[in-house]
């Protein structure tokens, strides 16, 4: 888990690439060294990084001097151009970066956060899909700030356990940590949801797609895996995570899909739903594993 205890005092930026050579090895390995300058808790994904800074390597205290210094050393170091958003949490540091795109700085302060959300539109909250969008219609709410509006007990009672995730965010409470950088011993792939899923089929179907992007990777790099990890995001944000060690290495899809499968009955994803799934991929044999790419999503 990322160092930051409460929502109320994280610092967490997310770095949204507006333009670079993003998946070149060498420039994408010199901007993961910038970042790291600043901090350890690091995600990354297709195109975006999110860093956790709130106790960062150069005890700055302050999180809008060190998103300011970063977007300016990406500028200076590799001469990209980033939007940036600085927040008490990754869902709104999210949406401040997508505010001033491109090339911008947005800064949501804790105090500030029920002005910045109150124009948002409901279908930016994490889990509401096109009928969740019309439920919200019907109640007469179309920003997120008429949502923090609703009666906690109301929306758990339309809604169910989604309800209080929803009641959670649009108060501007997110606990959910920053995933530290995929490590040079695992490669890992991962598929977030406009709206959490419920059934198994369509979860084994998402776990499918993953099984068949790594085994492509692994393939590609002459490697085989033996170890096989599920991570689960259920939609109360908490997550889990299940290993299994397969017999013998393998570089099959169809291998890597069943266990998948299977660690996804030994997780609460089936009762509860998930909002995110990810497989990763490690116990290599002892081929040399080369520099991982960056970005969850490899490009040719």
């Amino acid at each position: 888990m990322s160092p930051a205890r409460t929502s109320g005092r994280r610092k967490i930026v997310h770095i949204g690439l507006d333009s670079g050579p993003h998946h070149n090895t060498r420039a994408c390995a010199e901007f993961a060294a910038l970042l790291r300058e600043y901090t350890d808790w690091i995600e990354w994904g297709d195109g975006y990084a999110i860093l956790d800074v709130t106790d960062n390597k150069l005890d700055i205290p302050f999180g809008m001097r060190v998103a300011k210094m970063i977007k300016s050393d990406i500028k200076r170091q590799l001469g990209w151009s980033v939007s940036v958003g600085l927040a008490p949490s990754k869902f709104l540091a999210q949406l401040a970066m997508e505010r001033q795109r491109p090339n911008g700085l947005t800064v949501v302060l804790p105090e500030q956060i029920g002005d910045f959300l109150a124009d948002v539109p409901i279908d930016q909250l994490p889990g509401v899909g096109a009928v969740t969008r019309q439920q919200f219609a019907a109640m007469q709410i179309e920003h997120i700030g008429a949502l923090a509006q609703v009666p906690l007990n109301e929306l758990v009672r339309r809604f169910g356990q989604r309800g209080s995730s929803f009641w959670h965010l649009a108060q501007g409470w997110d606990d959910d940590p920053v995933a530290p950088a995929e490590q040079l011993d695992q490669i890992r792939e991962e598929t977030s949801f406009a709206a959490p899923l419920y059934t198994r089929e369509e979860m084994c179907d998402a776990l499918r797609e993953l099984a068949a992007a790594l085994c492509g990777r692994l393939q590609r790099r002459g490697l085989q895996a033996r170890d096989v990890t599920i991570e689960v995001h259920y939609p109360d944000f908490r997550t889990a995570t299940r290993t299994s060690r397969l017999a013998t290495f393998t570089d099959r899809a169809q291998a890597v899909f069943t266990t998948a499968c299977e660690l996804l009955e030994h997780t609460e994803a089936c009762d509860l739903g998930t909002r995110l799934l990810g497989i990763g991929l490690g116990g290599f044999d002892d081929e040399e594993i080369e520099q991982l790419d960056l970005f969850a999503s490899e490009k040719p």
